[in-house]
């Protein structure tokens, strides 16, 4: 979630601009002349690793061809002009469709014509799993690298954009789940219906991180388009249900007050055989004469065994899930680990030795650390300021994190009496007993809501993520606490990159917080020159100016000593509470994240 503030990497060249057009214009072309079937889009898991290994080619070939006629001129097409002419609006779902058509083309012309369509990812499958990060997709054998830099997979070791390609797989609070896709085809109303298919397209890019967590970058990453294909796949099932079309499904729902998302106005830059498509023509039903799509393995419910994929799709009788990494119908190797690289044709498609395929670099040998058990994985964050990636722009301010325990969990350690362990399902050691109410009546603990697969360690170990998003620049940075549940109170420190100000220009920047099931935790602001310091409830927006004393830190360790003091080398610190700009307080209530506004949103 980030403000527009005018930044734009860079606009489209001329060239760039004519491949797009070209790409639109061939496979209308194609149509018109009935040169062509329909295409038929799968789930990712249910293609044959000889289809995975054509499609992974097919990318790969598309990124090793010269400019401009590649994959980086289409990722590119999705920063120039459309932040908010694409997104936050009824444009979203029909101008990504036209994009996810114009790569689909290109993919296909790249792959020699062995490729017969872009597939798409039911995130259903991987929520049906304990621990959906260990799906098969992070694995060598399929999408690669699901935590920090990509160093294995098809898509090793990619520069993009003067970065690297990066992912944070299981950062965000949760995926697309079943309840959810159920909510959404209760909606009858086309307008609204693209308004929450935007919104749960949005856990998506939080729950992947990384490039797809920018909305300037997440194109470089192949998984965007397979994203976006399943939200257009949703988009279809409720346009043709059971596969009927319905004529009322096809309007365009945006007026003229929708400014950049009026129904007659050009969709930016996109321009084929000298005529330019405009805002309604996202939704007309000629676009499914190019396409049609399988139904996801994620909605079948009887006699599902025969959907069953090894390596990939675990399909019972009446249900299909992802292949657990390592686990299940045999998926190969686990987590990041462990290449096999018999998926790969190294020679790709590219028929010019000079462009050939290079084959992925041996791994990065890993650290002892038990990978298996996953609490939180560090963040890699891209440390990008306004198109540059680089640390040294980035200062550090303290941030606490001050968790209230719920009544919802009961951790396995009791009172003993007279020898007997009070076994109880309502408190325990660390809880208050029920006669005790001290903290209660301080704290006013709320009650919870859940989701399915929103879980809590037995340690009381939890995760609560902080978001810094720039305000008068474009940059995002993300981290996390670790709390412990158990105590009825307890806080911890981080410490959260921001943009370094200079003397004459500070930074602005919006902070928000959730915990690991998705509950919102509330900014209180430091009150300007209050002794001791007093907090106060705010939005989370905070300026950071280079006066002195400096309220940020040039490096972690400097902030780190912001907050910590030593009246010499080996005593111990004492703390400076007034250094910290803001507090998140989270008291697990009944308070979920914020749905996107006009000005906050996702790519």
């Amino acid at each position: 979630m980030w403000s527009d503030v005018g930044i734009k990497c860079r606009n489209m060249t001329k060239p760039e601009l004519d491949y797009i057009g070209d790409l639109l214009g061939k496979f209308l072309d194609r149509r018109r002349k009935r040169q062509a079937n329909r295409r038929r889009r799968r789930e990712y898991r249910s293609l044959s690793q000889e289809d995975r290994t054509i499609y992974h080619n097919a990318v790969r070939s598309l990124k090793s061809r010269n400019p401009p006629r590649n994959y980086d001129t289409i990722a590119r097409y999705h920063q120039a002009n459309v932040g908010r002419s694409a997104h936050g609006g009824p444009n979203f779902p029909g101008w990504h469709r036209v994009f996810l058509l114009i790569y689909e083309e290109a993919l296909i012309e790249a792959s020699g014509g062995q490729l017969q369509a872009l597939p798409y990812i039911d995130w259903r499958l991987d929520s049906r799993l304990s621990d959906s990060t260990q799906s098969v997709l992070w694995t060598p054998q399929f999408l690669g690298t699901g935590n920090g830099l990509v160093n294995n997979g098809p898509f090793a070791n990619w520069a993009v954009d003067g970065s690297s390609l990066i992912r944070n797989v299981g950062i965000g609070p949760r995926l697309t789940s079943d309840a959810e896709v159920r909510r959404l085809y209760r909606i009858r109303s086309v307008r609204r219906f693209g308004t929450d298919l935007e919104f749960l397209h949005n856990t998506g890019h939080v729950y992947i991180g990384g490039l797809m967590a920018e909305v300037e970058r997440a194109t470089f990453d192949p998984v965007f388009f397979m994203h976006h294909c399943f939200i257009d796949y949703l988009w279809w099932r409720f346009q043709c249900p059971n596969n009927r079309c319905r004529s009322d499904r096809f309007r365009y729902p945006g007026t003229r007050s929708d400014g950049l998302h009026a129904p007659n106005r050009f969709m930016d830059n996109l321009t084929f055989q000298n005529l330019r498509v405009r805002n309604r023509r996202g939704y007309d039903q000629e676009w499914l004469n190019y396409f049609t799509y399988e139904n996801s393995p994620a909605e079948c419910t009887t006699g599902c065994s025969s959907l069953s994929n090894p390596g990939a799709l675990d399909c019972p009788e009446t249900t299909c899930r992802s292949v657990r990494a390592g686990g299940n119908t045999g998926g190969n190797g686990g987590g990041n680990g462990g290449i096999d690289y018999y998926d790969y044709d190294y020679g790709g498609f590219s028929r010019q030795k000079r462009q050939a395929i290079p084959p992925p670099p041996p791994p990065i040998k890993q650290s002892f650390l038990n990978n298996e058990y996953f609490l939180a994985r560090p963040v890699q964050n891209l440390f990008t300021i306004n198109c540059e990636s680089n640390s040294y722009q980035w200062g550090f301010i303290p941030v606490k994190v001050v968790n209230v325990r719920s009544k919802k969990e009961v951790y396995n350690s009791y009172p003993v009496q007279t020898g007997k362990v009070l076994v109880s399902t309502s408190n325990d050691i660390y809880d208050q007993l029920p006669d005790i109410k001290k903290i209660d009546r301080l704290t006013r603990p709320g009650q919870p809501k859940y989701y399915q697969n929103c879980t809590t360690d037995d340690s009381g170990a939890f995760r609560v993520t902080i978001n810094s998003y720039g305000l008068n620049y474009y940059g995002f940075y993300q981290d996390y606490a670790i709390m412990d549940n158990r105590a009825p109170l307890y806080s911890a420190m981080t410490y959260i990159a921001v943009r370094r100000p200079t003397k004459n220009k500070p930074s602005k920047v919006y902070l928000t917080s959730f915990d690991n099931c998705g509950r919102f935790c509330t900014p209180k602001c430091l009150v300007p020159g209050s002794k001791p310091p007093r907090y106060r409830t705010c939005t989370g927006a905070i300026k950071v100016d280079d006066n002195l004393p400096r309220g940020y830190g040039a490096t972690y360790d400097d902030a780190v000593l912001m907050y910590y003091s030593f009246q010499g080398a080996g005593s111990c610190p004492g703390t400076i509470e007034q250094n910290v700009p803001i507090i998140f307080y989270c008291k697990k209530e009944d308070n979920w994240l914020p749905r996107a506004t006009n000005s906050i949103y996702f790519s």
